[in-house]
């Protein structure tokens, strides 16, 4: 393990440490900014319907249930060794809901190409460098479809992070848009398929009522340190 990445872990350990620890300066006096899930806590601490969509193996989904363990969490990940994983790591958490399902505008079944890399699976025409390993047809949905087959009249806070694919996600949403409260998305800086380029997802939250809250984990490119690669962007209901 080289040594930055030794340094890295132990300060997020430290930083964990801190942010969790409920003492009530940390509370009022810690900067906004730097943990999305400890800054929504302190700004909706009574959230209880939590949609994680792109779920992968369920990191953030466990994450989000010990900041809110009496929210219901309801995860998206449509691809099936992912999935196992995940229902493996979240099966003793009975309030995690897991799905096997993809988030889109147009419902149906898509053959999606599979990478070694799990994070990396994308409904994108992704541009690689290595070539995909298989494909498996995955099921999609729309948001709007599955909240109303699930009696849901509101979501305190959505994650997506689906590798360029998340405004076909929130626009399969539909109107049910306005009954989210805030909304957390990966987005990316330079023009690629499987970022969601920043401009066009502030614009796109911008016309359904939302507003910017910060940007979180900004990532700089691997081959190029002067230059924005991408970074997680909180909105919230106007």
């Amino acid at each position: 393990m080289g040594w930055k990445l030794w340094a890295g872990l132990l300060l997020e350990k430290g930083n964990n440490l801190i942010i969790n620890s409920g003492i009530s300066f940390v509370n009022n006096h810690y900067p906004y900014g730097k943990n999305w899930v400890y800054d929504i806590k302190r700004l909706m601490p009574g959230a209880a319907i939590i949609f994680d969509i792109g779920a992968n193996v369920g990191h953030v989904s466990l994450e989000l249930n010990r900041s809110f363990p009496v929210a219901t969490i309801w995860a998206f990940e449509p691809v099936s060794s992912s999935f196992a994983d995940f229902e493996r790591n979240t099966k003793a958490i009975s309030n995690i809901k897991g799905y096997q399902l993809a988030a889109g505008d147009v419902p149906g079944i898509v053959k999606m190409p599979l990478y070694s890399e799990g994070t990396i699976n994308t409904l994108k025409n992704a541009a690689y460098d290595s070539p995909p390993i298989g494909a498996e047809n995955i099921t999609v949905t729309r948001l709007d479809e599955f909240v109303r087959h699930n009696q849901l009249t509101h979501i305190d806070i959505l994650k997506i992070d689906i590798e360029g694919y998340e405004l076909e996600a929130l626009k399969g949403a539909g109107s049910f848009i306005a009954n989210i409260k805030y909304i957390i998305a990966e987005i990316g800086f330079e023009r690629c398929t499987t970022k969601t380029h920043f401009t066009d997802m502030d614009a796109f939250m911008e016309d359904n009522g939302f507003q910017l809250v910060n940007i979180y984990e900004l990532q700089h490119r691997y081959n190029d340190r002067t230059r924005l690669g991408y970074a997680n962007a909180l909105y919230v209901k106007k």
